[in-house]
């Protein structure tokens, strides 16, 4: 009776096994350990002190098609010794160094540089902030959540902006391995949208003026969403362009984590590198044109001037809009006024002879 039960159970193993080895070929290089053989069950959780549901479910589909894929488990929640292990209680470090080396490198993977330059940065933790502060950064996870990004064009992708991207982490040597590594990346390449970008930066932190006061900060920045949307630039990428700058272009460099305030001299909008941060988009661009306030808002009592001529060019625009609409109701109510039919056939025209007598 005991031997039928051993090999029931080693019977079930091994199918388990073999369904996996069908199912989950994908992941099953990352994925050594077998952690997904726990954690590719939905249901998979529990309900932690403070009496809320902790899912810990990873679905093999996303996890095979996330920029991890090929990451060991491990090599991120390096604080497991054991397994089955033991409820986890540490966060993931970012900066840990991964099991993986890049092409054309000898060392192996990891996060640390972008990590030092995201810790530099308005973002980063720095020691005098509180609690709350802390809470309200934007950490990895917010900007970079798994599953997977949006996929885009090749022919939206500029080979010096992605170079430059690379050479945050690579070095600059083996021409023909990186041509080839970066031609890769170029066909798999994925990333968020202008408006994406807006969004992100809006949603839950600069947006939110109430939690923007808490951190004292100034009058130019409490509106910074809001005068971006009205400027030139929020326009053109609401209505989706991808030429136009959004919140990265102008606050940081290609390394995209060192966001500084503007006072600070590494700020890509400091006063003395605004003008080679307009040249990005705007070659012609001199010290005058850099002066130009792209977050200007136009009141009344503190620019009267260039409200007045924005209010004048407001009813011109929509003085000529409802003029012409007006013209076009006229212009129709005389028509049918003298006999002539609107009719609807392969398209909008006019049918039937005026009654009106020529003079």
């Amino acid at each position: 009776m005991e031997l039928s039960r051993v090999i029931i159970k080693t019977s079930l193993f091994l199918a388990i096994l073999f369904s996996l080895s069908l199912t989950g070929y994908r992941v099953e290089a990352a994925d050594k350990e077998n952690c997904l053989m726990c954690h590719k069950y939905a249901q998979i959780g529990r309900i932690d002190e403070e009496g809320r549901k902790r899912s810990y479910f990873v679905s093999e589909t996303i996890y095979a098609n996330t920029v991890h894929r090929n990451v060991p488990c491990r090599d991120c929640h390096s604080y497991i010794t054991k397994i089955p292990h033991d409820t986890v209680t540490d966060e993931v470090n970012c900066a840990n160094e991964c099991h993986i080396k890049p092409p054309f490198s000898k060392e192996n993977f990891s996060h640390k540089k972008i990590i030092e330059v995201y810790d530099r940065s308005v973002h980063g933790m720095k020691e005098g902030d509180t609690e709350e502060l802390k809470a309200a950064k934007p950490y990895c996870k917010y900007c970079h959540p798994n599953p997977q990004f949006t996929k885009v064009g090749e022919d939206r992708i500029a080979f010096e902006t992605t170079l430059k991207r690379c050479l945050n982490c690579h070095e600059r040597k083996g021409v023909t391995q990186a041509y080839k590594h970066i031609t890769h990346r170029l066909r798999h390449k994925t990333s968020r949208t202008r408006r994406e970008i807006v969004m992100l930066c809006a949603k839950n932190c600069h947006a939110e003026v109430d939690l923007m006061k808490k951190f004292n900060v100034s009058k130019e920045s409490l509106e910074s969403v809001e005068t971006y949307t009205d400027s030139i630039h929020g326009k053109a990428v609401a209505l989706g362009s991808e030429a136009t700058a959004d919140c990265v272009s102008c606050h940081a460099t290609s390394a995209i984590h060192d966001i500084y305030k503007k006072d600070e001299k590494d700020s890509t909008v400091h006063k003395n590198n605004l003008t080679t941060t307009c040249k990005q988009c705007h070659k012609e661009a001199n010290e005058k044109f850099a002066q130009i306030d792209v977050h200007s808002a136009i009141e009344p009592h503190e620019k009267p001037i260039l409200y007045s001529l924005n209010m004048a060019l407001t009813l011109v625009f929509y003085g000529s809009v409802f003029g012409l609409i007006g013209l076009a109701i006229l212009e129709t109510y005389g028509r049918k006024k003298d006999g002539i039919e609107w009719q609807i056939i392969h398209g909008t025209s006019w049918r039937g002879t005026s009654k009106r007598k020529p003079k």
